[in-house]
């Protein structure tokens, strides 16, 4: 465990994506910041998705079967892992570029 009075502030690992970083850390700083920008669009797309499967999962009527917690929450975990490994990718392309790019509101 880490220290006590740095606990809430820093995570005790942080997950990168070493073979991306393998890929992305000699490619010339346009080349990158134009992959990134687009990790980004697909990250806010796949949170928009999570979101609307989130709500059909909350609108779904309960599930009677003991064996599965039904399609709609399934559908909905999926979402929210599909984000997650979206959302650490694109953590990993941050930390090679060394800035957050602007990128407007589709």
């Amino acid at each position: 465990m880490g220290n006590d009075t740095n606990c809430a502030s820093q995570p005790e690992h942080k997950v990168t994506l070493r073979p991306v970083v393998g890929l992305t850390e000699h490619l010339p700083k346009t080349d990158l910041e134009q992959i990134t920008i687009q990790a980004i669009r697909t990250h806010r797309l796949l949170r928009d998705t999570a979101e609307a499967k989130y709500k059909e999962w909350r609108k779904a009527g309960p599930v009677t079967s003991c064996d599965s917690v039904g399609p709609d929450r399934v559908a909905y975990v999926s979402a929210m892992i599909d984000m997650h490994a979206q959302q650490t990718l694109l953590s990993t392309l941050l930390d090679v570029l060394g800035h957050v790019p602007l990128v407007p509101a589709d």
